[in-house]
């Protein structure tokens, strides 16, 4: 018998020795495993591996998401260097600025704060009240600390740190104020603020 027939022999011997005539109940055997088990855990699931039982595991202490340092604190927290609320706005207010201001106004604030922000949303069809942003308190009040009942709550208010970032807190700070001006200020005062006084209006008539 030549070389070549007993070399094909020999490889068809080992193809048909990995042919399986029948099923085989014991589970495959794997030279190399790699990643073919791994053990999964689902959010909020039992894992005994760690000390306290849990899969979710805590950020590790003073790190930071990227993109998420804040370092300003009047940007990211209303406060100045004292702790005291900021007076003014810690970034610039154009017409699209504002603009946003109002679109997110109407998403999340319009419920209990009303179009006009007189606190007469849908929450006071059924028996609850929201305050008006046009009482001399409310007007007094600093950029800050509007921006501070956004971002950390107030009474009854939750907070709405993770709805909105930090541009879009401030550019509903900005729209809260221009409501308020839009109520007890000229026209030309309004305008000065990058605002349509008649496209404001129909905006607030929708």
């Amino acid at each position: 018998m030549s070389t070549i027939r007993i070399a094909a022999l020999l490889l068809l011997v080992i193809l048909l020795s990995a042919c399986r005539g029948q099923p085989f109940e014991e589970p495959p055997r794997f030279v190399q495993p790699n990643m073919h088990y791994q053990e999964k855990f689902t959010y909020q699931s039992e894992n005994r591996f760690f000390e306290d039982g849990r899969a979710d595991r805590l950020p590790v202490e003073g790190t930071v998401p990227r993109g998420r340092l804040a370092v300003d604190v009047a940007l990211h927290e209303g406060l100045d260097e004292n702790g005291n609320f900021v007076t003014d706005l810690p970034l610039d207010v154009s017409r699209s600025f504002l603009m946003r201001g109002g679109e997110r106004y109407y998403i999340y604030c319009t419920p209990c704060h009303g179009n006009a922000g007189d606190g007469m949303g849908i929450i006071s069809q059924r028996g609850l009240i929201a305050p008006s942003f046009h009482t001399d308190t409310m007007r007094e009040m600093p950029y800050g600390q509007i921006y501070s009942a956004i971002y950390n709550g107030i009474n009854t208010m939750g907070s709405y740190r993770h709805q909105l970032d930090v541009e879009d807190r401030w550019a509903v700070v900005a729209y809260v104020r221009a409501l308020q001006l839009s109520q007890y200020a000229s026209e030309e005062e309004v305008r000065a603020l990058g605002i349509d006084p008649e496209e404001l209006r129909a905006q607030m008539a929708e």
